[in-house]
């Protein structure tokens, strides 16, 4: 047998976060896509309070704020907390900023030593993701006379010290000057 009725949310805060419970049960409710339990607690999620929905956890300023706006929020938004109290979690205290310029806010005079820069450095170097790419300045001339000549696209990828595929580009790009290899 399956019970179509949800029973009313209770909220324990285990972890001394500021909130309003009627709040967080709402935005529960409203985010829940499953029967829910009719108990909740309230954690401590890293450095900010965090809760249970879809048997998923989520950061309650974050659950919070797509509830009051009536959708989730996209990857690039991010809430932010007006006092800076990370555990305070009521909606007046909250307020959705765009990425970079939460950043800025949060880093607005702050001066970094010559060796933290350098961990940034390398930490951004070995970054994954979308990456933007280096144009190198090749003599395109050259290269179109040397591909004519019969040489292959990886001796000038060593010759010039570029990937093959820098080569490839550059050639695809200026169908003009291979008019004689063809």
């Amino acid at each position: 047998m399956t019970v179509k009725i949800q029973r009313p949310i209770e909220i324990i805060n285990d972890c001394g976060a500021l909130i309003d419970k009627e709040d967080v049960a709402q935005a529960i409710m409203w985010a829940t896509e499953i029967q829910t339990p009719s108990v909740h607690h309230v954690f401590q999620w890293g450095n900010y309070a965090g809760v249970t929905v879809n048997r998923e956890k989520i950061h309650v300023h974050r659950l919070l704020m797509e509830w009051q706006m009536g959708f989730k929020l996209p990857r690039g938004m991010y809430v932010h907390h007006l006092n800076e109290n990370k555990m305070d979690d009521r909606l007046s205290n909250l307020a959705v900023m765009v990425g970079k310029y939460h950043t800025s806010h949060h880093m607005l005079g702050a001066k970094f030593s010559k060796e933290h820069n350098k961990k940034i450095a390398e930490a951004n170097h070995k970054r994954k993701g979308t990456k933007i790419k280096k144009r190198c300045i090749l003599p395109i001339a050259d290269i179109a006379a040397d591909y004519s000549k019969g040489k292959s696209i990886n001796s000038l990828a060593k010759k010039y010290h570029v990937d093959w595929t820098t080569i490839r580009s550059r050639l695809d790009e200026n169908p003009e000057l291979l008019e004689g290899k063809q």
